[in-house]
């Protein structure tokens, strides 16, 4: 098992594979769909944004705002002490296309969640259809929130409860989450019963739906996991505390506090392989996650899986169309970034992140160097 969940529960069906001259990570194409599940009835808008409130509307949105952050804390809660078997649909839409699949879960109560995914293709941005496969197990879903989770979303998000619908058949309540623009980051559907998180959509800053999870079939109670199979996931890596970390930048490791987008370190873990330690690093705003895998070393000339792409101008190497796993190496470290956030955010990421020179400037150098050398060299 995974311990890194915040970040597990959010990358579903991912198998890093970093090595010191084959750094690869074999990741889940996650692929578009054609339209969303329906709901019965779109929420409306907090208000959020949209000037000033009279003192009956504030007092009526702090009270949604108190109510959401309290469905919110009871939907973490649910998560860990409720039994569940389903079936989710994860979708995500990136700039280059899109990806979706299928989770089989199994959730034993204040147990860590099991996850089995089975990849269903991917669409170009034309719409053709790519067959493609993938499976294994996870140690942790989709759809998960945490004590931690819940802070980090209260210090950078609006939260308020938003009213009544449905998803996978049931009645929900619907929460959601407002940059302090105004501008919709995120809705929950949560079970009305339970609080269990049966839907989630996300969107970028200019009110683009950039992911979708939600259960198309879900059961509860213990009687349900008669059939869970046993978990082939062993423990990746040990949890690093502040000390160690600590000694990790005196060696010279790069491991920042901090990322654009308010994106906070939360979680670190290190593993050993034959090939050095891996680290793996988990930043989260509350709502959206980026994982940085560091190794030392560089990556060979040729990636099999990936593709070479400039992204801001650098030379970047990628394996899927909505640019999520990206990887490349610089001043003796390769970085793998696993991202579910917004293209923007991920672009700041990446230039918050060390690069080397690329290839054509240092080609510009020295071609600039022997023009120089010719004009005060006479014999040329």
């Amino acid at each position: 098992m995974i311990p890194m969940s915040s970040t597990a529960r959010r990358i579903t069906g991912v198998a890093v594979l970093i090595g010191l001259l084959g750094a690869a990570l074999a990741a889940l194409a996650l692929v578009d769909i054609s339209a969303s599940p329906p709901m019965a009835r779109r929420p409306t808008g907090t208000g959020a944004g949209l000037g000033e409130l009279s003192p009956a509307g504030a007092a009526d949105s702090a009270a949604r705002s108190r109510a959401g952050l309290r469905l919110l804390s009871e939907a973490a809660a649910a998560d860990t002490r409720t039994s569940y078997q389903g079936e989710q649909i994860v979708a995500w839409w990136g700039p280059h296309g899109g990806t979706t699949s299928v989770v089989q879960v199994w959730h034993e109560r204040n147990r860590s969640v099991l996850a089995q995914v089975s990849d269903m293709g991917s669409v170009s941005p034309a719409g053709s259809a790519q067959p493609s496969a993938a499976g294994g197990q996870d140690p942790d879903g989709i759809l998960g929130l945490s004590s931690q989770l819940l802070t980090l979303m209260r210090a950078n998000y609006q939260v308020a409860d938003s009213g009544q619908g449905w998803a996978d058949g049931r009645p929900a309540q619907i929460v959601e989450l407002r940059r302090r623009d105004g501008s919709l980051a995120a809705r929950f559907w949560l079970d009305a019963v339970t609080k269990l998180p049966l839907r989630r959509e996300i969107f970028d800053s200019r009110a683009r739906m950039i992911s979708e999870d939600a259960f198309i079939s879900l059961r509860i109670g213990s009687s349900v996991l008669q059939d869970m199979p046993a978990s082939a996931a062993r423990p990746w890596s040990a949890r690093l505390y502040p000390a160690q970390i600590a000694a990790l930048r005196a060696q010279g490791w790069p491991l920042p506090a901090q990322l654009p987008d308010n994106l906070r370190l939360v979680t670190a873990h290190r593993t050993a392989t034959t090939a050095g330690p891996v680290i793996d690093l988990g930043y989260s705003d509350g709502l959206f996650v980026v994982s940085v895998f560091l190794q030392r070393g560089q990556l060979p000339g040729a990636l099999p899986g990936w593709r070479e792409i400039t992204m801001r101008g650098r030379a970047i190497y990628s394996t899927d169309p909505d640019l999520r796993s990206l990887a490349w190496s610089a001043r003796g470290f390769v970085y793998t970034v696993i991202a579910e956030a917004p293209a923007e955010t991920v672009d700041q990421v990446i230039d918050a992140l060390p690069h080397e020179a690329g290839p054509g400037f240092w080609h510009r150098i020295a071609h600039g160097l022997r023009r120089l050398a010719s004009w005060v060299n006479p014999f040329r």
